[in-house]
């Protein structure tokens, strides 16, 4: 069984060969060129593009990637495949990886996680370590559904006219909610079915991370210690480092970390986004 995924996870090919996994790169697409996500391009030549107001679209791993993936694991006498990729509601990679799978009589398997980022690297790396225990497939499915019916992701972007060039919002309700301070809160899990939803907007930064710090303590409200909470920005460490102390105050029994959000999300949120990601891990 090979244990497949894609860039989305915040990880390289190299890093995920190194876990004993495989990765296919997502792209990023500019009016000049499309890069592959942490072979063409990285963290800081994204900030740099985001920094000129550069157009930024994401697409599904080239196609010919996961054909010549799926095709050097078939020669290395795989016969199943286990794919955890970015979400269905954000890509259609899942569908591109069962393509190529079906088209080299390899046996598909997946799991939709409802998001991306931190979340599917660590499904990833709990289905990989329940297989090498002899764990069956459905039990495995089974114990993944547990850990993303107790998972979220929350984005709060800063730059409104970042996501009125990007089309996900008029220019004038950009330039009326930056006047005012507006802040969105979004959503994206198995209730949003993996597509990205306005949950709240909120005058003022503190004002939203305030509703999403309360809406966190209804849900991490029994056994703290079992979860995992991640803040991820763009390129505003600063701004990430002080939610993060908020969450050590409100949740000093969970783990806490610090990154940078993702490229295939991040180009669409834009500068001085912060999001967070928060689930149960499974021991």
């Amino acid at each position: 069984m090979a244990f497949v995924t894609d860039s989305g996870t915040g990880k390289s090919v190299e890093e995920m060969e190194a876990l004993g996994c495989y990765s296919v790169p997502l792209q990023l697409i500019t009016d000049q060129a499309s890069f592959k996500e942490f072979e063409d391009i990285s963290y800081e030549e994204v900030y740099k593009l985001l920094q000129k107001n550069q157009g930024i679209t994401t697409s599904l791993p080239v196609m010919a990637d996961i054909e010549a993936l799926f095709l050097s694991l078939k020669e290395k006498g795989y016969t199943d495949i286990f794919a955890i990729p970015i979400c269905t509601g954000l890509s259609g990679t899942t569908n591109a990886m069962y393509t190529a799978a079906a088209s080299l009589g390899l046996t598909f398997h997946h799991f939709d996680s409802g998001t991306t980022a931190v979340i599917q690297f660590y499904l990833l790396k709990l289905a990989k370590s329940l297989h090498d225990e002899g764990v069956e497939i459905e039990k495995i499915k089974e114990t993944l559904a547990e850990v993303v019916a107790h998972a979220n992701t929350i984005l709060i972007p800063d730059d409104l006219m970042h996501l009125a060039r990007g089309g996900r919002l008029s220019s004038t309700s950009a330039i009326i909610g930056n006047l005012i301070k507006i802040k969105p809160v979004l959503e994206v899990n198995l209730k949003t079915k993996g597509r990205i939803e306005v949950v709240q907007k909120l005058r003022t930064f503190k004002r939203a991370i305030q509703f999403v710090l309360d809406e966190m303590m209804k849900e991490i409200k029994e056994k703290p210690e079992q979860y995992h909470i991640v803040v991820a920005h763009v390129d505003d460490i600063k701004k990430g480092k002080d939610v993060v102390e908020m969450l050590k105050n409100l949740f000093p029994k969970s783990s806490i970390e610090l990154i940078d959000l993702v490229p295939t999300v991040s180009s669409h949120t834009g500068l001085g986004c912060i999001a967070l990601q928060y689930f149960k891990q499974i021991h």
